[in-house]
């Protein structure tokens, strides 16, 4: 197996290529990281790093001159993952979701490629969605993320740079790699590092997150890209929505600490009210989230303290 990464360095994408076969030979694209070091501390030796500006048109046609264009599968990561950002400055949140995207597929080819959408787009809605529903997305970064979806389809259908594609409208992940700023990460910290008993959050609380295990999601991506099934874009979640506030209690109860302090201020960019159902990852791809909250908020906190300079 031929796979391309772009955007290889980040939270998914290092998880990915510790976790994909070792007999696969996987261009891991990376730009500004310490992926290369990374790649040689876990002695990754099927993964090869290189650097590349996905916003620059001429380094990413450079690249594939160098690289040679057609991969058995794309599985494309790279993005920009801060919604706040995206509302504070939207051409550069349209430079890294999109304008990113179109440049890798003007210069590569290859079957099939695996795009990491995000839940975002239904930002606005409430209740149950699913990709059939028509959604009027009003936040920069679930715009972008949503045009990015339609240039994957018309590259398929019109251009044939990649014969066909899988979108997936992601709702998140939560384990090793994620960056300190997600509240998983503050989570583990203020109540099993620190042992406080109080959290702050933006918003009121009740708007819903459902994020799955880092294991669970590459589990997930695997299995993806080893099916057949193309075309489609799919909803890739748990189907364990819970509110802010009930996710602090549970982070808090995970840890020994009973009836947190929850402080809330401000607002937060990004208020969900909408879930959705892992029926279709079940069928198609026969892929369904095993962890739970309390073991994988456990098995993360254990590889936080794991890592160097973290003290309990």
């Amino acid at each position: 197996m031929n796979i391309i990464v772009p955007g290889a360095s980040g939270f998914i994408g290092k998880n990915f290529i510790l976790k994909a076969p070792k007999d696969w030979r996987i261009i891991a694209i990376y730009n500004n990281t310490d992926l290369q070091d990374f790649v040689e501390e876990h002695r990754l030796d099927n993964v090869i790093t290189v650097k590349c500006d996905l916003t620059n048109e001429e380094d990413v046609e450079k690249l594939s001159k160098q690289l040679g264009n057609e991969f058995d599968v794309c599985l494309y990561l790279a993005a920009n993952t801060s919604i706040p950002r995206s509302v504070k400055d939207p051409s550069f949140d349209l430079y890294r979701n999109t304008i990113t995207l179109l440049n890798f597929l003007k210069f590569f080819e290859g079957e099939k490629i695996i795009f990491l959408s995000s839940g975002a787009v239904y930002v606005g809605l409430s209740g149950l969605v699913n990709p059939s529903i028509p959604v009027s997305s009003n936040i920069p970064y679930a715009i972008s993320k949503l045009a990015s979806e339609n240039y994957i389809r018309f590259y398929a259908t019109r251009k044939k740079t990649f014969k066909n594609y899988t979108i997936l409208r992601f709702f998140g992940a939560y384990g090793p790699y994620e960056p300190n700023r997600k509240i998983y990460t503050k989570l583990v910290r203020t109540f099993y590092f620190e042992k406080k008993n109080e959290f702050t959050i933006y918003g009121d609380g009740k708007n819903l997150i459902d994020a799955m295990y880092i294991d669970d999601t590459i589990d997930g991506l695997l299995k993806v890209i080893k099916s057949d099934n193309q075309n489609l874009t799919v909803d890739f979640c748990s189907r364990n929505p819970l509110t802010i506030d009930d996710l602090v209690h549970a982070a808090a109860k995970t840890f020994g600490k009973e009836d947190p302090i929850i402080r809330h201020k401000g607002i937060t960019e990004e208020y969900i009210e909408f879930y959705a159902s892992n029926k279709m990852m079940k069928k198609l791809f026969g892929f369904k989230p095993v962890m739970p909250l309390k073991e994988g908020l456990k098995k993360f906190a254990d590889w936080m303290e794991g890592r160097k300079g973290v003290k309990r």
